[in-house]
């Protein structure tokens, strides 16, 4: 699944937000990329690569990991509550479709430490190169010794950061998430939820979840920030 770099080694699929004083997000717009990202994109959003005859649960899907739209609130909720979310099958019945689009429009946030940052090679589900895929930020409830810690992996809840929110538009790069990672720092992460059936193979191997969380709301940073009272303000 990875290599010894931390790399994801097939394609993954959003994050939220926290703010150090060593690293503020910085809200720059660069017109020239979001343009090119914008023209990649169908009507709705999604990449046209991705919009053909794919299932309606693989356009629902891509279209949901390239949502870029900012909630107006968070609901905090704690690892149990992250893991007590409905239980959907890789593949989607009539029911199953009502229980995702519900939770779908769900903002949440969640604290905790992260335990492990990789570059996802899925970049064409945004319109772009392989190599500019996302960033896969996993949380856990307690910190660990160190980044990459050994052990299992199974207990981690999967977070990203998309390439929609990652440099320029933002501070938040692959450095300085692992610098966060690395250091242990607890933090809040905030954003939309989504369901990645792709990935429902993989809960119990290195996720506790088909669940996830995408997508950082630029607009909110910096007031979300570090959990820690001196730091924290709303």
């Amino acid at each position: 699944m990875l290599d010894p770099r931390g790399q994801l080694l097939r394609p993954a699929v959003g994050f939220a937000a926290f703010l150090h004083k060593g690293h503020v997000p910085v809200r720059r717009a660069s017109q020239i990329i979001l343009t090119a990202v914008c023209l990649a994109m169908g009507a709705t959003g999604v990449p046209g690569s991705a919009s053909g005859s794919h299932t309606a649960q693989h356009r629902y899907l891509t279209e949901q990991k390239n949502r870029q739209d900012i909630p107006a609130h968070y609901e905090p909720m704690t690892f149990a509550e992250f893991l007590a979310l409905p239980l959907v099958p890789e593949r989607y019945t009539t029911s199953d479709w009502e229980k995702v689009r519900t939770q779908t429009q769900r903002s949440v946030s969640l604290e905790g430490y992260i335990a492990e940052v990789m570059r996802a090679a899925d970049g064409a589900t945004y319109g772009r190169p392989p190599e500019q895929g996302d960033f896969h930020v996993h949380l856990r409830e307690a910190s660990v010794a160190r980044c990459w810690p050994a052990g299992p992996q199974n207990q981690q809840i999967v977070t990203e950061v998309t390439p929609h929110f990652q440099p320029p538009r933002t501070g938040w790069s692959y450095e300085a998430l692992r610098d966060l990672c690395q250091r242990q720092v607890r933090v809040r992460i905030s954003g939309w939820l989504l369901h990645d059936y792709a990935h429902h193979k993989d809960v119990g191997d290195w996720r506790a979840s088909a669940w996830e969380i995408p997508r950082p709301p630029p607009s909110r940073w910096p007031p979300l920030g570090l959990v820690r009272p001196r730091y924290f303000g709303r």
